[in-house]
C-alpha cells in the first residue's frame, strides 16, 4: 500500500479546515495518509521541506506520494526535486517561484515576510521542473484561476515544464482542497 505524504496550507494544521474529508477520500481509494505538520512561524520554505524529508525518510521510496496543497504543495514540489517518491500530487499550486515574485501583489509580500520572500525567490520553477521523474497530477480549482491569474499562469508552466504531468480543473470550486467538488475530483483522478 502506497502511503500520501500530505501537506497541509500556510500556517494550517490539521484542524484549519476540514482536512480529514480530504484525508478520508484519499484513504477510501486505497491509500494510507499521513497528515505532515510544518512549523510555519519564523520558518521558510526551506524548513518546510526539511521537515517533509525527515518524515519521507521513514518510508521505502518506492511507495511514497508526496501532495500538498498551495504553500503545502510548492513544499511537495521543492522536495520532490531532490528525493524521487513514486508520485506527486499538487493541489492549488502557490505561484511563489523566482519568476513569480515581481507579479505579486505588495501586500501579499508584506503579509509572508522578507525571509520567506528571500527563500521564494531563490526558487527557479524552470531549472527544478526539470528534477521531476515522477508521475504528477496538478489539480487547481475553476474560481481560484478566474480568480488568482498567476496560480493559473503557474499550473500552465507546470504542465508544460514537469514530464509525465496531467493538469486537472476542478469546476466551480475555488482554493479549498476541502470542498465537496475538489474531494470529488480527486476521487476521480488518483
Amino acid at each position: 500500500m502506497k502511503t500520501v505524504l500530505f501537506v497541509p496550507g500556510f500556517m494550517e494544521d490539521l484542524t484549519s479546515r476540514n482536512y480529514q474529508k480530504t484525508i478520508q477520500a484519499i484513504e477510501q481509494k486505497g491509500y494510507k495518509v499521513k497528515f505532515v505538520p510544518i512549523k510555519w512561524q519564523r520558518t521558510t520554505i526551506n524548513d518546510w521541506e526539511k521537515e517533509l524529508n525527515k518524515e519521507y525518510l521513514k518510508y521505502n521510496p518506492q511507495n511514497i506520494i508526496l501532495a500538498g496543497f498551495s504553500y503545502g504543495s510548492m513544499t511537495a514540489f521543492v522536495s520532490a526535486t531532490k528525493i524521487n517518491p513514486s508520485e506527486l500530487w499538487l493541489f492549488s499550486l502557490s505561484p511563489y517561484f523566482s519568476e513569480d515574485m515581481s507579479k505579486m501583489k505588495k501586500l501579499w509580500l508584506k503579509y509572508i515576510g522578507k525571509h520567506r520572500n528571500i527563500a521564494f525567490s531563490k526558487l527557479d520553477f524552470n531549472k527544478l521542473a526539470l528534477k521531476i521523474k515522477c508521475k504528477t497530477l496538478i489539480f487547481i480549482g475553476e474560481a481560484e484561476m478566474k480568480k488568482y491569474p498567476l496560480m493559473t499562469n503557474r499550473t500552465n508552466i507546470a504542465h508544460n515544464k514537469i514530464k509525465n504531468s496531467q493538469v486537472i480543473i476542478v469546476p466551480n470550486c475555488k482554493h479549498d482542497v476541502t470542498d465537496e467538488k475538489y474531494i470529488t475530483s480527486i476521487k476521480e483522478n488518483i
